[in-house]
């Protein structure tokens, strides 16, 4: 695989998502706020899929039509600049002559080696890499070989859509802001984090099909659940890359209620559920969210 491919979807992929089915359901991974003149659509989504995951439910397309503009978690244009490819590969990259044996330590690392060969992988070929870019890297491998393509992800189908209708694009944060996040986790927790990915790499293919299902029939408890595991496992990396960043956007999406237009936030699906989701964050300001 690429290098720019695997670094693209660790900037954009790594939070849980749901997989939008084309079957219409009762529920979607899709919620509305209301100001006095607008509407704001939140749109739980997935940063790759797969194409028999076209066309997307109806609910969603309907929000989109209605959108003036689109807010996603970065700008999809972003992730094409040479600076922000430049910034992620260094990002990316040990340095100081350092691996990632270094990094793990003999034990952990051999650990992590025996994992990853149960999955058909040679950690060896990511030895330059930070243990968060490493975890990353052979989650998205993994989903490439389930039929997933970065190109085909929500955000950059509607990214496409919206240059095509002539609608804008903003993002609740850049790239930087995103790498950011990765390079200010400690190296103990960046391996801890690696560890963690891999002893899930076994049953990625059962959680992404309950996951689509789950899309598919509204279940939010079952993201609740997953949610509630996640923070057991890594509550450090929970609350950086989820539970921080939903307190930073709250104040851009309510502000999008001031505005006469419809506008249509697309956020990883792991941002809109349970304690301290930007769902929440809103109700606790007084602003309820009903999921369509």
């Amino acid at each position: 695989m690429k290098l720019k491919a695997l670094l693209c979807w660790a900037l954009l992929g790594w939070s849980l998502g749901a997989s939008t089915a084309g079957a219409d359901s009762t529920l979607h991974c899709l919620w509305e706020i209301h100001g006095k003149h607008n509407t704001v659509y939140l749109l739980g989504s997935i940063h790759t899929l797969r194409a028999s995951d076209y066309p997307l439910a109806p609910a969603v397309l309907e929000a989109y039509r209605g959108a003036k503009s689109l807010v996603m978690e970065i700008d999809p244009n972003e992730l094409d600049s040479a600076e922000l490819q430049s910034e992620m590969l260094a990002s990316a990259t040990l340095t100081d002559g350092k691996n990632l044996h270094d990094i793990m330590g003999t034990a952990r690392y051999a650990h992590a080696e025996a994992l990853a060969r149960e999955v058909g992988l040679d950690l060896s070929t990511f030895d330059q890499f930070a243990p968060w870019f490493v975890a990353e890297a052979i989650s998205q491998m993994q989903l490439m070989q389930l039929g997933f393509d970065p190109s085909s992800g929500v955000e950059m189908y509607f990214s496409g859509r919206a240059r095509t209708d002539g609608k804008s694009i903003a993002g609740l944060e850049t790239g930087h802001d995103q790498l950011a996040l990765f390079e200010g986790m400690p190296m103990e927790t960046q391996a801890n984090y690696l560890i963690s990915s891999l002893e899930q790499a076994h049953d990625l293919t059962k959680e992404v099909n309950e996951m689509v299902r789950a899309w598919q029939s509204g279940d939010m408890s079952w993201f609740e659940t997953e949610m509630k595991s996640d923070l057991g496992r890594d509550p450090a990396v929970y609350q950086s890359l989820l539970v921080s960043r939903n307190r930073k956007w709250i104040a851009r999406i309510e502000k999008l209620l001031d505005d006469d237009e419809n506008h249509l936030v697309i956020v990883g699906t792991a941002h809109l559920v349970g304690r301290d989701s930007v769902i929440d964050l809103l109700k606790k300001d007084g602003i309820g969210a009903v999921q369509r």
